[in-house]
Parts: structure tokens; C-alpha cells; sequence
């Protein structure tokens, strides 16, 4: 993989001076290939500049359901505490009672909203390795998907995750000018399209920084061709999928933006556990060092135990787990900080692996009840996140999951399990959705939650250390 698309004897340009020498050489390579001249051929580039659209900052997941459940119900704590109760439990029931928030509350936040566009992939009909994704009719098309974004913009513009399959099938509804991306964009969204690349060609990344795009996520394992062929289950794929994340880079520096930021979703399994070290060398050689911003997450990655009962062959045992956590992780920490020495940063300023990249631990990036080696012998049964679910579920009303038929879903867990959905956007709004199952939502966390997309349950517990914090202090007040 390291030396794909490399010529050396290309001359090297002017452009691209924030890479290393040898990924500059390669992307001034393929920038003078036909694809790219044809391209370039075939548009105003000055046009393109000045119409590409800036993306916007999401809201934070992280604290905004609390501060909606302290808006809404804070006064409501307050008044049981004046009449004596300080019972801890009693307090947290009423301050996360999402039933009484949102009773007289017509336009409460979404602030995630996941379109799962399509369930058909590029790489069809032979898919990754570990994928388990199982079709469901299309019934909604762009102008359904932009209803949908329309409906839940205000008050606050959501953060929007693209998925699929593949969500670069649909072509430029997706990344055109009157495209979903442009569309959301301009309605203050935040939008992230998970991809696996091999569909962004010159002309497509071009657009796809028009439009707006605040992040991309794109799947690569390994650093290692015949392991990510392997994954992927075709060899000559790894390369296509390269070039999609070149392309995207060569179209930031031709339209002089940062953005889309491009993060990696690479899933663990036992054919790259221990490669992520090596991993992350080819990431750092590959990603543009950004002067004012040294530690920009700019290649960021999220790493993704292996789902699925179907993956058992694939997914490591207790043993492989423990030893991840603990040798391979240190190695990797040790990558990340000579990488940190080599771009300049001055020791006292260096940060932790997971300061940069909280995603990329699965152990780490919550808490636990139990340790590390209670952790492995569950993650080995494919069981990752049962020891870090709340009691309650705080931000499942602030979330939505719409399938290609419709149906719509509290959280992506529940979209890939696909207990009963909540309802079908066809036949209600997102929120009336969310309204008519408030009161299922004390029957979570179920045995659905226990593989909770790892970014949920963090933001779960944040958002639960912050309601228990504001109850601890108010009986302290109270006390005083």
C-alpha cells in the first residue's frame, strides 16, 4: 500500500507542501494523469472556488441533551427538593423524564440524524470480509430525504451522518449542486458521508468540497495490501479506494480549503489487530500537517470492534483482546508520539493517543464496570459495550435512524438490529416518531443496547455525569 501510485521520477511541484515529500510526489503525480486534466478540463475552477459553500460546526452531542433536560425539567427537581425529597434516584428520574420535556414541546432538537440511503455497495455483488448488512426495498428518494433534513434543521441544525451500503451510488443527488449535502449545508447542518471511496473520482471530489462537507469517514483496515485485499475481497480494490482519498485531497488543495476532514473507520478483527501501529505510520505519512493546527484530527480513526454473529471466525479472542490493550496499544501510543516529536510539537505539548483521537480506543473511551480482563472475555463473545450502558438512556429523543424504506429508529445500534422501528417517515414526521415512543424509552438500555454504537454510550455517560453532578449540587445547596 505504501508505495501505490508512487513515481518518483515525476518532478516534484510546488503544491502540496504540507505533505510529506513522498506522499507530494505522489499526489502531483496523479494530479498530471488524465483523469485529473479531463476533470480540470471540464470545469471553472475560479467558479468552483468561490461557490463552495463552508461547513458548519455541529452541535454538541456531548452536552446537548443534558442542557434540554435541565431547561425542561430542572424546575420540576427544584420544586421536589423544597418539598423534601433528596433521594438521588427520585431526583435523576425526574430531572431525564423525556415524557414530561417534550409534553407541550412541538420543535425539540434532533441533534443526530443518521439517512441510511441505500443498502446497495459499490463492491457488490461480493462485499467486505466482516459485512452484515441486510437489504430492505428503496422507497424514499432525494426529495424524501431532503424533507426529512428540512423537518428537524430547526431549532438547532443537526449533525448529519450519510450512510449506506453505499451512499455514492445515488451520484449527484449526493454531491451536486442541488444535491443532499448542498441542501443540508445550506440549512446549517453539519454533514458527514461514511464512504468507502471508491467512487470518488476527480470530477466527484471537486463537488463533494463544493457542497459543503464537514467530514468523511472511509474504510481501510490495514496498512498492508494483502490484508486489506483480503478484507475487502478483491486485491485491485485497495488501490480504487486509495485514489478516492487522494482525489479528495488534491480537490482541498485545488480549492484551498481544509474540508471535508477525513477520518478512517477501520474495523478490529484478527486478521489486523496487531497492525495498528504500522497502521497508524502509514496514516501520519499520508496526512497533511497543518502548521496552525499540528494535532488537527485530520486522519483521525476510529477503531471498530467487529460486529455480528455471523463474524465469529473473524473476531478475536480474550487473549488477542488483552494483548491489543496492552502491547499493541503501547506501541501504537509510542507511534503516535514520535510522529507528535517529528512535526515539531514541543514535548510539554504532546498529547495522549486517545487526547487526539478519544474514538480510537473501544476499551478506553468509556467507562466500565469491571476491568480490562472482565472487557476481553466479552469482547470475545462479541459483546463490547454491555458494561458501559447507563441505567438510563438519556439521548435516544435526541437521535433519529431513517432506513431506505422509511423506517426509523432510535439509534444506529437499533437500525442495524432493527428491533420494531418506531414508526416510517412516510407516514409521520421524525418527531412525531420520537413523541408517540417516549414512553418506551424507560424499557432501554435492552439486549439491543448491548453493542451501542461506541460514540452513543459515550456521550450517555457524559450526558449522565453531568445530570448527576447538577442533582449532587442542588441537594448540597439544599443541605447548606
Amino acid at each position: 500500500m505504501r508505495d501505490w501510485a508512487l513515481k518518483t521520477c515525476f518532478p516534484v511541484m510546488t503544491m502540496f507542501e504540507r505533505y510529506t515529500l513522498r506522499h507530494r510526489e505522489r499526489l502531483n503525480w496523479l494530479l498530471s494523469q488524465s483523469d485529473w486534466q479531463n476533470a480540470l478540463a471540464s470545469v471553472d475552477l475560479d467558479k468552483l472556488r468561490s461557490g463552495t459553500l463552508n461547513p458548519l460546526s455541529p452541535p454538541s452531542q456531548l452536552t446537548g441533551a443534558a442542557q434540554y433536560l435541565l431547561q425542561r425539567n430542572e424546575g420540576r427537581m427544584e420544586l421536589m427538593l423544597r418539598e423534601g425529597v433528596t433521594d438521588e434516584e427520585k431526583l435523576m428520574d425526574a430531572l431525564s423524564d423525556w415524557e414530561t420535556a417534550l409534553a407541550d414541546d412541538e420543535c425539540f432538537p434532533v441533534l443526530f440524524l443518521g439517512l441510511v440511503l441505500t443498502l446497495d455497495c459499490s463492491f457488490d455483488p461480493v462485499r467486505c470480509l466482516y459485512c452484515n448488512q441486510s437489504w430492505l426495498p428503496q422507497k424514499l428518494g432525494l426529495d424524501d430525504w431532503k424533507a426529512i433534513v428540512e423537518e428537524v434543521a430547526k431549532p438547532i441544525p443537526p449533525y448529519i451522518y450519510l450512510t449506506g451500503g453505499e451512499p455514492l451510488l445515488l451520484g449527484s443527488q449526493i454531491w451536486g449542486d442541488d444535491g443532499l449535502v448542498a441542501f443540508a449545508t445550506r440549512l446549517g447542518c453539519a454533514v458527514n458521508i461514511n464512504t468507502n471511496a471508491e467512487l470518488i473520482s476527480p470530477k466527484v471530489a471537486l463537488y463533494l468540497v463544493k457542497s459543503g462537507l464537514a467530514r468523511i469517514h472511509i474504510s481501510i483496515d490495514s496498512a498492508d495490501p494483502q490484508v486489506q485485499g483480503q478484507i475487502y475481497r478483491l486485491g485491485e480494490r485497495v488501490s480504487r479506494v486509495l485514489m478516492g482519498i487522494f482525489n479528495l485531497q488534491i480537490a482541498r488543495e485545488l480549492l484551498g480549503v481544509s474540508h471535508p476532514q477525513i477520518h478512517i473507520n477501520c474495523v478490529l478483527t484478527n486478521l489486523n489487530l496487531f497492525q495498528i501501529p504500522e497502521f497508524l505510520r502509514f496514516l501520519f505519512e499520508i496526512r497533511e500537517v497543518q502548521p496552525d493546527n499540528p494535532l488537527s484530527s485530520d486522519f483521525a480513526f476510529h477503531l471498530i470492534p467487529v460486529g455480528g454473529a455471523e463474524n465469529a471466525d473473524l473476531r478475536p479472542n480474550a487473549e488477542q483482546w488483552r494483548k491489543f490493550y496492552t502491547e499493541t496499544w503501547r506501541e501504537a501510543e509510542k507511534v503516535w508520539l514520535e510522529y507528535q516529536a517529528s512535526i515539531g510539537i514541543p514535548e510539554s505539548e504532546r498529547k495522549a493517543l486517545t487526547e487526539w483521537a478519544p474514538f480510537a480506543n473501544p476499551f478506553l473511551r468509556v467507562n466500565h464496570r469491571g476491568g480490562l480482563d472482565e472487557y476481553c472475555e466479552q469482547a470475545a463473545k462479541g459483546i463490547y459495550w454491555a458494561t458501559a450502558l447507563s441505567q438510563r438512556c438519556y439521548v435516544a429523543p435526541t437521535q433519529a435512524f431513517v432506513l431506505p424504506d422509511g423506517s426509523q429508529h432510535w439509534c444506529g445500534a437499533h437500525a442495524i438490529r432493527r428491533p420494531t422501528p418506531l414508526g416510517n417517515v412516510k407516514d409521520g414526521g421524525v418527531r412525531e416518531n420520537i413523541r408517540r415512543n417516549i414512553s418506551k424509552l424507560r424499557q432501554l438500555p435492552n439486549e439491543f443496547c448491548f453493542n451501542c454504537a461506541g460514540a452513543t454510550c459515550a456521550v450517555n455517560q457524559f450526558v449522565e455525569r453531568i445530570l448527576s453532578e447538577r442533582v449532587k449540587a442542588k441537594i448540597d445547596q439544599l443541605v447548606k
